[in-house]
C-alpha cells in the first residue's frame, strides 16, 4: 500500500505510524503542504492521512494552504481513497465532508479518558473507555452521514467514520494515538507551550507520570490501522 502524509508542522510528525508501515511493508510518502509544492497526483497512494498541527483548520486566512488541502480531502474521498485524519487532520477532514471546525470552549492537553460508543467498540479495540492523549483547543461537528465513534466529558465529538461513494472510508481522530513519548518531549521544550493547569488539562509531570500509555496507545493505533487497512 502507498500512503501519502500530509505535514503541517515539524513537530507534528507521524510517530508510531511510521512503525506501523514500516512493519506492514507499506511506502510512505511525505508532503509538507506549507511549502507550497504541487499536490501528488491521486493516483499515487492508497491511503490519505492528514497529520496534526497547531493551527486551526478554519484559519484559511492566515494559512491558505487549508482551503487547499480541504479541496485536496474531498477530491480524494470522492475518488474512493481511504482517508485518515489526526487532531486537525480530524478537524479538516471534517470541514471537507461538510462538517464545520470551530473554537471549543473547552481545551484537552494530556492523557484524558476516550468512551467508545456502540459503533467504535470495534474501532478501538473495547467498550471501556481508554487513555487517549490529547492536545487541542478546537472541535467540530460531524459531516453529513458520518458516525460518531467516541466522545468524553470535554468534547462531544472525539472520531467519526464516513462511508465513501465507492466503499472507501474517511476516519477522523480527534486525539493522538501516534504520538511517542519523544514527540511529546521535544513539543514541550517550546517555551510556555503547556497551557495552565485546569479540568482537562495535565501538567508535563503528569504526563510523564506512566509511560505505559505510550505503548498501550501504540497498540491501540496498530490494531486500529490494520482494520482500516484491510
Amino acid at each position: 500500500m502507498n500512503i501519502l502524509l500530509i505535514q503541517h508542522d515539524p513537530l507534528d510528525g507521524p510517530g508510531v505510524l511510521l512503525e506501523w508501515a514500516v512493519s506492514r511493508g507499506h511506502s510512505i510518502a511525505f508532503y509538507p503542504i506549507s511549502e507550497g509544492a504541487p499536490l501528488p497526483l491521486l493516483e499515487s497512494f492508497d491511503l490519505l492521512v492528514s497529520l496534526g498541527g497547531p493551527m486551526g483548520a478554519y484559519e484559511e486566512e492566515k494559512y491558505p494552504w487549508l482551503k487547499t488541502e480541504k479541496d485536496y480531502l474531498r477530491q480524494a474521498t470522492a475518488s474512493g481513497k481511504k482517508i485518515l485524519g489526526l487532531c486537525l487532520g480530524c478537524q479538516l477532514l471534517a470541514e471537507a465532508l461538510g462538517g464545520k471546525a470551530f473554537r471549543h470552549t473547552r481545551k484537552e492537553f494530556g492523557w484524558q479518558p476516550i468512551e467508545p460508543l456502540s459503533e467504535g467498540a470495534t474501532w478501538f479495540g473495547t467498550n471501556d473507555p481508554f487513555q487517549a492523549f490529547q492536545w487541542h483547543g478546537d472541535t467540530y461537528s460531524l459531516p453529513p452521514g458520518a458516525v460518531n465513534l467516541a466522545r468524553n466529558e470535554a468534547t462531544e465529538q472525539q472520531a467519526f467514520l464516513l462511508d465513501g461513494p465507492s466503499g472507501n472510508q474517511a476516519l477522523g481522530l480527534q486525539f493522538h494515538l501516534e504520538w511517542t513519548e519523544q514527540m511529546t518531549r521535544d513539543a514541550l521544550k517550546e517555551p510556555d507551550v503547556a497551557p495552565p493547569k485546569s479540568d482537562f488539562i495535565q501538567t508535563p509531570e503528569e504526563i510523564f507520570s506512566d509511560l505505559s500509555l505510550f505503548s498501550k496507545s501504540k497498540e491501540r493505533f496498530f490494531l486500529l490501522l490494520d482494520r482500516f487497512t484491510q
